[in-house]
């Protein structure tokens, strides 16, 4: 009889620790996004407040929206220089040199304005002003008749005078 008792205690109380931790729980129900399927947890509520006690120090309510990429026209309004690209058509420690090939070139290409820029201790003769190295492509596909040498280079340029 004792082993009887003891048994239908044991069965009792397993039974009522079974219910009583049910009434703990809560079920999270998620879509499984590769095989389409339903996902079920049987979570702890004890651990379902504490991770939401946390969401709500750590996260913050409003959703992070990173700043969006700023486009040549955006940099503008707020710089009147930014980096670009010229096209550079001649490179000389000569002075007179390069204002010949200055002054030879806007004569020959009006719609262009070359521009003479010393860097020590060297001139060079830059042309242009672009925001994309594809956009100074056919322009110095056309210099390149004249000045085979020439090429482009990343360069400060007048912001409101690009293409």
């Amino acid at each position: 009889m004792y082993k009887y008792f003891a048994f239908v205690f044991l069965f009792v109380s397993i039974h009522s620790f079974s219910q009583s931790n049910a009434e703990l729980s809560s079920l999270w129900v998620f879509n499984d996004s590769i095989s389409g399927g339903k996902i079920s947890i049987d979570i702890d509520k004890r651990l379902e407040n504490l991770v939401k006690s946390k969401e709500q120090k750590v996260c913050k309510k409003n959703v992070y929206v990173p700043p969006k990429k700023l486009t040549p026209a955006d940099k503008c309004a707020t710089q009147q220089k930014i980096m670009g690209y010229k096209i550079q058509i001649f490179y000389t420690k000569d002075r007179a040199a390069a204002d010949k090939v200055k002054n030879d070139f806007a004569k020959q290409h009006p719609g262009l304005t070359p521009e003479l820029i010393y860097a020590s201790p060297d001139y060079r003769v830059l042309v242009g002003d672009y925001f994309t190295r594809q956009s100074a492509g056919s322009d110095l596909r056309k210099i390149q008749r004249t000045y085979p040498a020439a090429f482009t280079v990343q360069w400060r340029v007048w912001c409101r005078k690009a293409i």
